[in-house]
């Protein structure tokens, strides 16, 4: 069940360019407490692709970036001015990802098309913006933890 607690808010959802950007922003802001580890001024990019390709080109079909702040998170169209990092993900991840229904589930789900990318069932990738330990620091290393995508946060420098 949605945290009520943490808020959400989509700003400009109209100015998204595809119907899964739409459908992943309304998801994610039903479920806020998913960004819940990062601190305050954390503001990443959610890049969307439609082929292995489109990402080795850097042609996302569509982005967002996602902020941080002090009560809950903002959801915004375009890339963000000082991106932590870009979530490159493939739409065919996006379907299976907004089917989820807690954070615990997507979480498990993302790192599972992290650790295991498959161009027909989906796949993420990382791009970090700032250095691993600082990114880490942020909250984005509990959160990867969680998805099994970094085995030990105390372990990268």
């Amino acid at each position: 069940m949605p945290n009520k607690e943490f808020t959400s808010k989509i700003i400009d959802i109209d100015t998204y360019k595809t119907e899964i950007a739409k459908n992943y922003t309304t998801f994610l802001s039903k479920y806020p407490e998913i960004f819940s580890d990062l601190v305050h001024g954390s503001d990443f990019d959610f890049a969307i692709y439609n082929s292995l390709e489109s990402y080795e080109n850097e042609a996302p079909v569509d982005v967002f970036n996602v902020y941080r702040n002090g009560i809950g998170i903002e959801i915004r169209p375009g890339k963000a001015d000082d991106s932590d990092l870009e979530l490159a993900l493939s739409i065919e991840a996006i379907r299976k990802l907004i089917q989820t229904n807690s954070k615990e589930e997507y979480t498990k789900l993302l790192g599972n098309f992290y650790s295991k990318p498959d161009e027909e069932q989906g796949w993420i990738d990382f791009v970090l913006h700032k250095r691993t330990r600082t990114v880490i620091d942020m909250g984005y290393g509990k959160f990867a933890k969680t998805a099994g995508i970094l085995k030990d946060e105390y372990d990268i420098y």
